[in-house]
């Protein structure tokens, strides 16, 4: 009887531990869920022609730089085929924040003269409580080479 006490203790402490963990990723992990919100926002507001909506992505302290060159994407269609928000590891730093994201896509898929597929790596930056991208999503100096 005092065995299956004990068993059913330590189960309960397992169960305990794992759903603690469980909710420790899902805290930990929000940084890279805002990431991505932050590139699908982007995308969609490039494709809107939505110059004020895609700016709004592009950090604070960089969005006049980019400015104009965003208005030159506007009508172009993203489609986002896959985000990859990097973050160092929780055991290597104690705040799990995102770092950079890397992108691919497709672009204006329903003109065969005019579609591409890149992969376009962005880094990202923190600022009043908000994920922001440093930069357009396809700059010229985000783009990768494959």
């Amino acid at each position: 009887m005092r065995v299956v006490r004990w068993l059913l203790v330590l189960n309960g402490l397992l169960l305990v531990g794992l759903a603690a963990a469980i909710a420790g990723v899902q805290v930990l992990d929000r940084g890279a869920a805002s990431v991505d919100a932050s590139v699908r926002r982007y995308a969609a507001a490039v494709a809107a022609k939505d110059l004020d909506a895609a700016v709004a992505e592009i950090a604070p302290a960089d969005r006049d730089a980019w400015r104009a060159w965003i208005a030159g994407q506007l009508g172009n269609v993203y489609e986002v085929r896959g985000v990859a928000v990097r973050a160092p590891a929780v055991v290597a730093r104690e705040a799990h924040q995102p770092t950079d994201v890397t992108v691919v896509m497709d672009v204006n898929r329903g003109f065969a003269d005019e579609f591409y597929q890149p992969t376009t790596r962005v880094d990202v930056e923190h600022d009043q409580g908000r994920w922001y991208l440093k930069q357009p999503l396809l700059a010229p100096e985000a783009l990768e080479e494959s």
